[in-house]
Formats: structure tokens, sequence, C-alpha cells
């Protein structure tokens, strides 16, 4: 039957699991072993920087203000990275020894932010498009979103790449999957090494577009991203799920800044977005951190009832589901780097995975006893892929704009 068997003899989630030709048992000795509360403790301390292979993530209000699921990812990239790779979760709470403001001066944030007043549904979500870009250009590493499951080591999905001098690589990202050329990175998930000029551009942008101002409201009508295309939600789509597409487009005003830094040449500096990006940008496919929602078709209440069903016990009438479950998990153990849950805009009618694990009567859904979403936990920390990752070939699409970083040029780029 199936290669892997739940342990009873455990009171803790334990699986017997015989090696297949997609996936292999990491070796004990290559895991964190500190205690789930050993490794928390860890996190709630400022940690020294001691290299450039530094994960980072951001919750404003603190670590345990996260939902449960999410402590536990971060929990996860802990003990799967070892000590090799430091993990810190810095916030915006006063006299937190995490806080942002023990990495970076308030020199790289908008007198919004250093000030507690920015406004609006998404001041979480933007602040932490905020502190990312400054954290990975003065550090170095990776930033990962926290609502994040990590199924393969970073050295493996990127940093190899990025710290091999012999290639050209020195961006790595996921493709969101709607952009021809494969020339835009999802936001999500970002790695570079420390002094990065296309990081700190991108930052410069997105600060800028900030200034003065405290919500996202009206961000995609500064003069910046005036030559940069927006996000075009379909029409059915905004209709069928109540997406506001003005509102989608100050709410990812991140990613328009990149695009700006993607598309400028800069006669000031010399610098050339797209001849940048094609040379350097080390780009993934969307499926490496969206699989779960492509194979279910975008439908959180599926992907949560699959999650959520048995997986040692045997039942007739759950045998098509059970089998979905299991391609699901499977897929996800040997086929995906990483597992990406999102909220979206607040008032859309999409159902999310994240929108229901966040519930209270759900803490502790993705652990279920048994379950396949426990066994996906579980396997995300122990079974290791033997497949390898190869970068997208990226062609930069759309227009040039020829300018210095910060200039205002009128509608026609001139």
């Amino acid at each position: 039957m199936d290669a892997y068997k739940r342990d009873h003899t455990s009171g803790e989630d334990q699986y017997f699991f015989t090696d297949t030709t997609d996936l292999k048992r990491i070796p004990s000795s290559r895991l964190d072993a500190r205690s789930d509360e050993e490794i928390i403790a860890s996190l709630l301390q400022y940690q020294p920087i001691t290299s450039e292979k530094n994960i980072w993530t951001f919750w404003d209000t603190g670590f345990w203000q996260m939902r449960p699921y999410v402590r536990r990812n971060v929990i996860g990239w802990v003990r799967r990275l070892g000590p090799e790779w430091t993990v810190r979760v810095v916030d915006h709470v006063d006299g937190s020894p995490t806080n942002i403001n023990a990495y970076l001066s308030e020199s790289e944030f908008p007198s919004a932010f250093n000030r507690g007043n920015m406004t609006g549904p998404y001041a979480g979500v933007h602040k932490g498009d905020l502190v990312r870009l400054p954290l990975l250009y003065h550090y170095g590493g990776v930033w990962m979103d926290a609502g994040t499951t990590l199924f393969r080591h970073m050295n493996d999905i990127c940093w190899k790449a990025l710290e091999d001098p012999k290639t050209p690589y020195e961006v790595a990202g996921f493709a969101p999957g709607t952009e021809t050329g494969n020339d835009v990175i999802m936001n999500g998930f970002i790695a570079a090494k420390k002094g990065n000029g296309f990081v700190r551009r991108w930052h410069d942008v997105f600060l800028e577009i900030w200034k003065d101002r405290t919500d996202c409201i009206g961000l995609q009508d500064h003069p910046l991203l005036r030559q940069v295309k927006k996000v075009e939600v379909p029409k059915d789509m905004q209709i069928k799920f109540g997406i506001d597409n003005s509102l989608m487009n100050d709410y990812v005003a991140h990613v328009l800044s990149f695009k700006r830094v993607r598309m400028l040449q800069d006669p000031d500096d010399g610098f050339n977005g797209p001849e940048y990006w094609e040379k350097h940008a080390y780009v993934l496919p969307v499926e490496e951190t969206f699989l779960a929602q492509i194979i279910c078709a975008f439908d959180g209440q599926r992907q949560f009832d699959l999650l959520s069903l048995p997986r040692d016990e045997v039942n007739a009438e759950l045998a098509e589901d059970k089998k979905a479950a299991e391609h699901l998990v499977q897929s996800l153990l040997a086929k995906a780097s990483t597992m990406k849950l999102s909220h979206g805009l607040k008032n859309n009618k999409l159902v999310h995975l994240s929108k229901l694990w966040d519930l209270p009567e759900n803490a502790d859904a993705d652990i279920k006893p048994g379950s396949f979403g426990a066994f996906l936990r579980w396997g995300s920390v122990h079974l290791d892929q033997t497949r390898s990752l190869a970068p997208l070939t990226v062609r930069c699409a759309g227009g040039v704009l020829r300018a210095g970083l910060l200039e205002i040029v009128g509608e026609d780029g001139q």
C-alpha cells in the first residue's frame, strides 16, 4: 500500500517512512533537535548577524500574535534548516528585543511607520513590505512571508546558485505566472546577497511613494508609477469574487515599485533594469509556491477539507477524496519548494485556506492527529526531495523607462 505508516506508539506526530524515488528521509543530525519551546525562546530574542544566511519574516504585533499554524511554519523553518541558517521574526512592538529598530535605522522608513500612525486594514501588510528589502540589502539572506510552509532546504532552492561565483545570479524569487517573459517575481519570497543594488533601488522607489502618506489608498497613482503596467483582474473575477481592481493595485504597490525598477534605464548611473533582470535573476516557476492552489483550482475550502481527512482510516465513502488528498500532499512534498498561503483583499469573496485556518475553532486543524495535514506538516521538516531545480528563462517584456530612479516623467515617458 502506501510507504508511510503512522507511528501509534508515540504521542508525537511521528511516521514510519520508506524512501522513494522522489523523497528521502532527512537524517536527524541535519535537523535542529531543540524542542519547540527552546526554538521559540531563541526567536523571541535578538540574534546577532553572523553571516548572510538569514531568514527574515515580520509580524508587526509580535510572534505570539501569529496564528498557531503560522508559528508552526516558522518553527518548521528553524528545525529544517538547522544551525547553518538563522531565522528571525522581527516586529514593531515597543520594547521588543526583535523590534525592527534593532536592525534598521528610521531613515529606511516613511514618517508614518516611524510615528506608528500607519492606518487602514492593510497597515500590517505594508509594514512588512517596508521592512523586507532593507533587511536584505543590509544583511543578505531570504525574505519569506510568515504564511509560508517550507518543503526544501534554502541552499537547494536558490542559495547555492546565488553564492556560487560561477553563476550570474544575484536575486531569486518565484514568478507569479501571470506575466510574459517571467520578468516579475512575487514579493513573498525574495533572496539576495547583501548590498544588492536592485534591492536598494526597489526599496527607494517604494519608500518615496509612501512619503507623506499614512495608508495605501492612492499609491498606484503616484507619478513614479505612471508608466508601470497595473494589475488587471479580469472583469468576471471582479464580479464573481467581489475583487476591487483599483484597491488591488494599491495593495500590490510594492510589486508595482519593482516593475518600475525592472523597466528602468537610468542615465545617471548607467543602471539597466531589463538587462540586469535578464542576466542576474534566478526565477523559479509559480508551481514552486502555489502548487496547492493550482491543484485545487484556488478553492481554499477544498484544500481545507482534503487536508483534514484521516490518512490511516479505511472509509469507502471517502475513497476518492482521500485519493485526491494523497495526491495533493505527495505533490507538495515532492514537487514544490514552498506553500505560500495568502489572505488577499479583506472584502473579497474568495475562500482562502489561510482564512479557514485563522478561525479559532480551526487553530490546530493543520496538525489534527492522523490527518493528511498533520502528515504534510511532518513531511515538510523530515523529508527531502530528490529532484533538481532549474531557473526559468527570463525575457523582459513591456516598455522601457529612461529616467533617474526617482525622476518623474510625463505620460509618454519623456
